[in-house]
């Protein structure tokens, strides 16, 4: 007996540690993925922005909830900032929801096959990802923990971190001469 409990925690422990292994994390390069069929509207242009991917339901009023604060953060953020809502579930029942909310900044998203979902390794929503114009991700949780000055943080952050990023460019030797302006000690 004893011998079939151990075995049963060391595949229990396999399987989970395994799928904690396949989740991306921040850090990670976000995975490929493709178009998605967005309601009422086409696949928002990407470039030079971040993405802000929530995975939610219909059905769940905390998670609805969310979104009606995650409107407001697109509006805030609407320049640098996509905010991509993502159900698998069936375009009429999201439609029905959607016909009585005003998510005039938030992309929904349908992931009827799942693609997303398994990607991202996504089994119960609420969660988001937070992912770089390089594809990085920079963070992730429940969306109705991410207040405004988190999410601004975190881009300054990042935004900071890509303008320090050393040029590739090399001045050729001889070419520039370095200016030095004598300071105060220096002048007679």
């Amino acid at each position: 007996m004893k011998k079939q409990i151990v075995l049963f925690v060391v595949l229990f422990c396999g399987i989970y540690s395994g799928k904690a292994l396949s989740q991306p994390a921040v850090g990670q390069t976000a995975p490929t993925l493709p178009n998605l069929k967005i309601i009422d509207n086409n696949f928002p242009n990407r470039e030079n922005k971040y993405l802000y991917l929530d995975f939610w339901t219909t059905s769940c009023a905390p998670e609805v909830r969310s979104l009606d604060h995650l409107n407001s953060l697109a509006l805030r953020f609407k320049p640098r900032v996509v905010f991509l809502a993502v159900t698998d579930e069936n375009e009429q029942q999201v439609r029905s929801l959607l016909q009585t909310k005003q998510w005039n900044y938030l992309y929904v998203g349908l992931d009827e096959d799942q693609i997303y979902h398994k990607k991202f390794s996504v089994e119960e929503p609420p969660v988001f990802y937070l992912i770089s114009p390089e594809n990085v991700i920079l963070a992730s949780g429940n969306s109705a923990e991410l207040m405004d000055y988190k999410l601004d943080s975190i881009i300054n952050k990042n935004d900071s971190l890509r303008l320090n990023i050393p040029s590739k460019y090399v001045a050729p030797s001889g070419k520039y001469k370095m200016i030095v302006r004598p300071s105060a000690k220096n002048k007679k």
